[in-house]
């Protein structure tokens, strides 16, 4: 093998793990707001089922 080709073999190896890394941190970006739009989802499903609980209190002295 030449030493360009090292060379060249070298910088194609370093860009494949950039775009590996660049990749796990979209996935990981991605997950993390798929989880926070779930929990959002689930606390308004909850509050459409009984809208009105927790939104009065009845005191009676």
């Amino acid at each position: 093998m030449e030493i360009q080709g090292l060379g060249l073999s070298s910088t194609v190896l370093s860009n494949a793990n950039t775009n590996t890394a660049v990749g796990i941190a979209l996935l990981d970006k991605a997950m993390s707001t798929d989880q926070e739009n779930g929990e959002a989802l689930t606390k308004m499903l909850e509050r459409s089922v009984n809208p009105m609980v927790g939104q009065n209190i009845d005191i009676r002295l």
